[in-house]
């Protein structure tokens, strides 16, 4: 008789989710909750249904630690369901070693992925949100350099 293969385990890839709870700061119920409303549905291909372990990728728990970061500021998660659907659908480049972007961005209800550039771009439709960012901080350098240049 054959053993029944399963998806890899932790360390090639696949985390269970008790490991992904632990390991994004969630609860396990959580976790839980945040499948059953479909906020983060784990990407495995794996048999699902009542009573079938649920596996997670990488990309997953670095979305479930986005939720896990945004809901200690007092994002409700069920505000983010679509946005967090369209991460996982159109950036499943979120891995070890790729990310879509430099930053994410929200606004309690969309998530615009903020690249190397200043221009903030809407994650589910690629629209353009912002033409441009500025840092107060390079504002103010270039402000006490002039007033030190006018002294």
């Amino acid at each position: 008789m054959a053993k029944k293969m399963g998806p890899p385990v932790h360390g090639d890839g696949w985390y269970g989710a008790k490991q992904a709870a632990r390991l994004t700061g969630l609860s396990l119920a959580m976790v839980n909750y945040l499948c059953r409303t479909e906020v983060v549905v784990p990407t495995c291909s794996c048999k699902r249904g009542h009573g079938s372990p649920r596996h997670y990728s990488f990309g997953d728990l670095v979305a479930l630690r986005l939720i896990a970061h945004l809901s200690k500021t007092g994002v409700q998660p069920l505000r983010l369901k679509k946005a967090m659907q369209a991460l996982r659908k159109y950036h499943p480049e979120i891995t070890l070693t790729s990310l879509p972007a430099r930053q994410i961005v929200t606004d309690g209800v969309n998530l615009y992925l903020r690249g190397n550039g200043a221009a903030l771009e809407r994650i589910d439709d690629g629209q353009m949100a912002f033409s441009f960012v500025v840092e107060l901080a390079h504002l103010q350098s270039e402000v006490t350099a002039a007033l030190r240049k006018a002294a």
